[in-house]
């Protein structure tokens, strides 16, 4: 046999070269391919308008809009719904004078979906001729009155007071505890707080009753002996001008008592006049 004589090669070993000729060349492909379908993900993640912030969603909130929203977390068109945080926004939103707590997602392509807690107005504070809505843990709400069936609170120290902070003062706090530690049915009657200090609060109820109630203590059993009073007032029918539960031990009632009236006395005849 000639030494340059080529040896013929098995058909079988020559498909199979072939063979992993192609995979070789498709798991190249494959992974080629990977990388450029990461580098469009990258792209529209990092920088497709498809994703920009276009709307903010505010769900729950009476008092609070989709723009104060947007506004307290600086949320705009040039943000990426992918990229922003949504602990910080739920942070930001919660800064605003109505919002307990907020709750934020997203909803593609372009939506902020932010859902409140707003806190609900417990008390209107007086201050001359000017007026503040407060919550029951005294977070300033609002100017003015929100609703005219709240509550007045007055003769108390508020310190600093401007539209979402907390009044702090232990007048103010000190009230706030005492009317939190009422019952509903009791805080709807409630009609005026006087807290010249924390130790002389008193509480006025639409029938006129006027509640002695000192300081944030011992709340339980003021309580108890609070409503004793009032369901055995209602049960006799009579009515208390005050009622003091400052020494829930040693409670007062002053009875409300009436003044009669004397009826207008019946004009004497006139006589009449003489032809």
């Amino acid at each position: 046999m000639s030494r340059t004589q080529r040896v013929a090669t098995d058909p079988r070993i020559s498909r199979r070269r072939r063979a992993v000729a192609r995979s070789k060349r498709r798991r190249v492909m494959t992974w080629l391919g990977s990388i450029a379908a990461l580098g469009a993900l990258g792209w529209v993640a990092l920088g497709s308008p498809l994703l920009a912030v276009d709307e903010v969603r505010v769900v729950g909130g009476e008092h609070t809009t989709s723009e104060d929203v947007a506004l307290a977390a600086g949320l705009g068109p040039d943000d990426n719904l992918l990229l922003l945080s949504t602990a910080d926004v739920a942070a930001k939103a919660e800064t605003l004078p109505w919002v307990r707590s907020a709750e934020v997602d997203r909803m593609l392509p372009g939506t902020v979906r932010v859902r409140v807690t707003e806190r609900v107005p417990a008390m209107v504070v007086a201050l001359g001729a000017a007026r503040w809505t407060i919550d029951a843990r005294g977070f300033v709400l609002d100017s003015g009155a929100v609703n005219a069936k709240l509550p007045i609170l007055g003769g108390a120290e508020t310190g600093d007071i401007e539209i979402g902070a907390q009044l702090t003062t232990p007048e103010i706090q000190h009230a706030l505890k005492a009317f939190r530690s009422m019952s509903k049915k009791l805080r709807a009657k409630i009609i005026a707080v006087v807290a010249p200090s924390f130790e002389r609060i008193s509480f006025s109820l639409a029938d006129g009753t006027l509640i002695r109630f000192g300081a944030a203590e011992k709340l339980a059993a003021k309580n108890q002996v609070l409503n004793a009073l009032l369901a055995k007032l209602a049960q006799q029918n009579k009515s208390a001008a005050y009622i003091d539960v400052r020494v829930p031990t040693s409670p007062a009632v002053a009875p409300r008592t009436s003044v009669a009236v004397d009826p207008a006395p019946t004009p004497a005849p006139t006589a009449s006049p003489s032809p």
